[in-house]
């Protein structure tokens, strides 16, 4: 009688402690925190940390609906202007690959918008957009790109670009210098 009283005690109290990360308002999960350290580094301009940041986590948890989900970041990280490594028709096929892969992605809504508004961009550009499968054809269908502008209007947007540049410039000067003062005097 004594074994069986004590396993019905012990058995609910050690699920009940398994439990209890779940529960901790503090608990983060590794994709939360990779997502999170991702993102941190992708606005600190450290793309290339980002990108390792996803891959690491899809090598760690591979087959996880969240690991799919790591391409869309990847892609998204892509297409910011911001990202010197990066390039428009890059990230127009690596969110034609996500949008291929997850029919049911949590991130399709957003994917699609993105590719949509990369498209646009680069047709703003004048290159070429890369060769795309028949479901990629269909996210952008309704895609209109509009060149009328003057050219006044033309160089009043492109005065608005280099401020706006000058300012992420500024900024993230200001980081770096804040990063270097800490790595100089670490005590702090």
């Amino acid at each position: 009688m004594k074994p069986r009283f004590i396993s019905a005690i012990v058995l609910p109290l050690l699920i009940g402690c398994a439990q209890i990360q779940q529960l901790d308002p503090n608990y983060r999960s590794d994709w939360v925190e990779t997502l999170s350290h991702a993102r941190q580094a992708a606005d600190a301009g450290n793309y290339f940390a980002a990108d390792k940041l996803l891959d690491e986590y899809v090598r760690m948890h591979p087959g996880t609906p969240e690991a799919s989900e790591t391409a869309f970041w990847k892609a998204a990280y892509q297409v910011d202007p911001a990202n010197n490594m990066g390039s428009l028709s890059g990230g127009i096929a690596a969110l034609d690959a996500y949008l291929a892969a997850n029919p049911n992605g949590i991130y399709r809504n957003e994917a699609t918008v993105l590719r949509r508004t990369a498209a646009a961009a680069q047709g703003l550009t004048g290159k070429s957009l890369p060769a795309a499968d028949s479901t990629a054809r269909a996210v952008v269908k309704d895609t209109v790109v509009v060149e009328s502008k003057s050219r006044d209007e033309q160089i009043a947007a492109l005065r608005d670009q280099l401020a706006a540049s000058k300012a992420e410039l500024a900024k993230a000067t200001a980081e770096l210098d804040r990063i270097k003062k800490r790595l100089a005097n670490p005590s702090n």
